[in-house]
């Protein structure tokens, strides 16, 4: 698809923010090369692309964390070299990480206090007035003496979003900002997007879901591989299709829905019964927690960040130890990893760089260790067979695994995460936990990781996907369980799926 410029609009004689060919590398690497867009007053434009595209340092750009090596930043007509976030914030460009920046033990008004110059020296009473204020102007609603470590993802949020535009942003920039919400959630976000728009602010938002991009963006712009290939272009003029081959460059068949192979009778793939743990921070994670998966079944969990995620799968194979309750795999109970391994599971972790990278090992060591008998001769392993293993699976799964003798701890996370669902998902297991596998992958590699865990599934494989893509669960599962606070809120079967349903039971609501 070639390159396309939309018209300019002509309602404001000034863009908010110009960024004017814009290339930034780092080493060899070039991430952004010759990236140019305007941001106007007024509108919602939509930044999409695939991870890696290049999105990511645009935004440190636009905001004065990166100082481009070439080109220009124009900030209301005139150019303005943003030495620092600082300076961004100084001339009304305001960020809201997708890692949202607040002191879990400060309470919101003392959140503000901190972003504001006159903080030190305002009266709390004076700073909840103007909070309160703002919240009515802006239609966020926040309680200024709520303490941020007792507040929901979204509430968390609408405190971020409030606390940059209490520093006098025009500009917003949001950065994923749908990723942890619940649906409903999601569309208190887009009501104070659409006010924003409204008081003639404009909203850069970065999202991977086309889908939110037709519901609250004017204009979207496309990158791949650090260009611009679609400018400021009204995605109504464009299908799905068109967008996601402007992302990737080629066409992305979609998932092909098809019926499970459930066992009704005999032994379950995983059952956890009565399952309570603590958490890494002490607190009561899993809280009287039961969940079975029947072999040739596809079990999704859906739930907000934070909400028992990690432990669920931490203690489905053994790797954290329940406070009370028993886990079985297989029928065999487990309470180790080792246990969990012998019984047929494997584990696509939530976070592969930091629990499956071993310092210094290559690709092709990583690659052996999948819980299979080394294949050996008579002077140690035979790294010809292991070799010959890795290729048969790398052909196999087609997720074009980085070069074998590559150190892994020098990949990217995305190639990371191939290596890893390469090597999980090339054995012949019967039980599968995948904690949100497609993330940090590109399309293309998200599809066929679908793919592959649903020919696991139809293998005879029970599957148990964590996710925090309530549209992706509902493509592939045939039940979804729903975690909130610790607690099962709510199950629901393929026949029953519905958003508003599963989106309630997620920030734990009856629906």
């Amino acid at each position: 698809m070639s390159e396309t410029q939309a018209p300019v609009r002509t309602i404001y004689p000034v863009a908010l923010l110009e960024a004017v060919r814009l290339t930034k590398a780092f080493g060899e690497i070039r991430a952004n090369t010759d990236v140019s867009l305007k941001l106007w007053p007024g509108e919602v434009h939509a930044l999409v692309g695939e991870n890696g595209a290049g999105k990511s340092t645009l935004l440190k750009m636009m905001y004065g964390v990166y100082t481009p090596d070439s080109g220009a930043l124009i900030v209301a007509g005139k150019e303005a070299p943003l030495g620092s976030p600082a300076d961004a914030r100084r001339l009304g460009i305001g960020m809201v990480f997708q890692d949202l920046r607040l002191v879990p033990a400060l309470t919101v008004a003392e959140n503000i206090a901190l972003a504001l110059p006159e903080g030190p020296l305002l009266r709390l009473r004076d700073l909840s007035r103007r909070i309160s204020e703002a919240s009515t102007r802006f239609g966020l609603a926040v309680k200024p003496d709520a303490k941020v470590a007792h507040l929901s993802i979204g509430e968390r949020q609408r405190a971020e979003i409030l606390k940059v535009l209490m520093t006098g942003a025009r500009l917003v920039i949001l950065d994923e900002p749908t990723s942890v919400l619940a649906p409903q959630e999601v569309e208190s976000l887009f009501a104070v997007i659409r006010q924003l728009r409204e008081q003639d602010l404009g909203v850069l938002i970065v999202t991977h879901k086309l889908d939110e991009v037709r519901a609250i963006a004017d204009r979207a712009t496309v990158l791949r591989a650090g260009k611009t290939v679609l400018v400021g272009v009204d995605p109504a003029d464009y299908t799905n299709s068109q967008l996601v081959e402007a992302m990737v460059g080629r066409t992305v068949a979609d998932l092909a829905a098809r019926p499970s192979l459930i066992e009704t009778n005999g032994h379950r793939a995983l059952v956890l019964t009565g399952v309570t743990c603590v958490g890494d921070q002490g607190h009561t994670a899993l809280k009287d927690v039961t969940v079975e998966v029947r072999p040739g079944e596809l079990v999704g969990v859906a739930g907000v960040a934070g909400s028992g995620q990690r432990e669920l799968c931490e203690v489905a194979l053994g790797l954290r130890k329940p406070a009370t309750g028993t886990v079985a795999v297989n029928g065999t109970a487990v309470s180790h990893p080792v246990q969990a391994l012998d019984a047929g599971a494997v584990c696509v972790p939530e976070d592969p760089v930091a629990d499956s990278v071993v310092e210094r090992l290559t690709v092709l060591e990583h690659m052996a260790l999948d819980g299979r008998p080394l294949p050996a001769r008579r002077m140690g392993i035979a790294w010809t067979d292991v070799k010959e293993r890795t290729e048969t699976a790398n052909e196999r799964m087609a997720l074009n695994i980085a070069p074998r003798a590559r150190r892994v701890s020098e990949l990217s996370g995305g190639n990371i995460q191939r290596v890893i669902l390469t090597r999980e998902l090339s054995v012949d297991s019967t039980l599968v936990v995948a904690a949100y596998p497609s993330r940090g992958l590109d399309i293309a590699n998200a599809r066929r990781t679908q793919e592959l865990l649903l020919e696991r599934r139809d293998a005879g494989a029970g599957v148990l996907m964590v996710s925090e893509d309530l549209d992706e669960l509902m493509s592939m599962a045939d039940r979804i369980v729903v975690l909130h606070d610790g607690h099962i809120s709510g199950e629901v079967d393929r026949a029953r799926f519905d958003r508003q349903t599963i989106g309630q039971m997620m920030i734990g609501r009856t629906a």
